[in-house]
């Protein structure tokens, strides 16, 4: 993007992280003011607090038309475009600098929900192919061969909570060892939004889980019942877990490093490309429903807002055909 950031973006902004917004959300705010700036541009509007003030309802809704229909955005991207745009303006109307905005006027296009594509879930063949290279030396190179006996476990464990218990990848990466409860066959899961609930897990899980931390030397080890990260990051050049000194602990394997991993594993596993974390866990929830979980109850364990959280997985079930039926058992 050619503009820079005016100063009334910069305000706000500086107020998300005054607000203890995560850096994401704050970079994906950024990047979709940014655009809506650029657009401003284009039809000629100053690039001010006076420019932005100065949309009318007809030039908002011919912004959210050219998404539509010119770059051929989702009606879930537009909306939260919107949802962006209204947040900037209820902030200044706060402050005092607005009375009002067009945006607020704007009415968005309807959410209609869809069944999940057959490519946005795995079956349990393409599982089981997953898991098994996992394990597997194929495919390594010689230096990452005399470090897959520290990563087996670790990955091995990763991939289980995604797909056989719904974690999302924050869930996943945010553990820390006082959330792996051993002794009760248990890890305490926190969503985004700060929700924490409790999930059971099986016996062979939980020694996959401890063997994975034995697999660590002693002296870079998390220790237990602590607040050191539970999944630790990985220095291929040393041949050893990472520690940061400054914090005087473990370094937390982060959610890029997962994602990088999953599409590694993928890749080696021979499976279609794009297969992601979100994969397994859509998969994950299709198989619950299908085994005839209560939909208030999944809402709950999986932290869901409401019950349209999972319209989509409903729907889905209901769309399945028998084969597809069988390919996720």
């Amino acid at each position: 993007m050619s503009v820079s950031t005016p100063e009334f973006i910069t305000d706000y902004i500086d107020s998300l992280y005054e607000k203890g917004r995560k850096e994401t959300t704050i970079k994906r705010y950024r990047y979709d003011l940014l655009d809506f700036l650029e657009w401003m541009k284009d039809h000629n509007k100053p690039l001010t607090i006076e420019g932005f003030d100065s949309l009318s309802n007809d030039e908002i809704a011919l912004f959210f038309d050219e998404l539509i229909k010119h770059r051929s955005y989702k009606i879930r991207t537009t909306r939260r475009i919107y949802s962006v745009i209204q947040q900037l303006a209820r902030f200044y109307i706060k402050k005092g600098q607005l009375q009002t905005h067009a945006i607020l006027f704007y009415t968005q296009p309807e959410l209609i929900q869809t069944p999940l594509q057959r490519k946005e879930w795995v079956s349990s063949a393409e599982a089981g192919q997953l898991f098994s290279v996992v394990r597997s030396y194929e495919g390594l190179s010689e230096n990452q061969m005399r470090a897959r006996p520290l990563l087996i476990a670790r990955n091995e464990c990763l991939l289980h909570l995604l797909l056989h218990y719904g974690c999302s990848l924050h869930e996943a990466a945010s553990l820390t060892t006082r959330d792996v409860r051993f002794e009760r066959n248990e890890i305490r899961v926190q969503s985004e939004k700060g929700i924490s609930r409790i999930v059971p897990i099986t016996h062979e899980h939980k020694q996959l889980a401890y063997n994975y931390l034995k697999t660590i030397p002693e002296a870079v080890r998390p220790k237990l019942f602590s607040d050191d990260p539970f999944f630790v990051a990985f220095d291929f050049q040393r041949g050893t877990f990472r520690w940061l000194y400054e914090e005087d602990q473990p370094k937390q394997l982060t959610i890029i490093s997962i994602q990088k991993m999953i599409r590694q594993e993928v890749e080696r596993a021979g499976l279609r490309k794009g297969i992601s974390a979100q994969h397994l866990r859509h998969t994950y929830i299709l198989r619950k429903l299908l085994n005839g979980d209560d939909a208030i109850s999944l809402q709950q364990q999986l932290s869901f807002k409401s019950l349209l959280s999972l319209k989509r997985y409903t729907l889905t079930i209901s769309q399945l055909t028998e084969e597809q039926k069988r390919e996720l058992q």
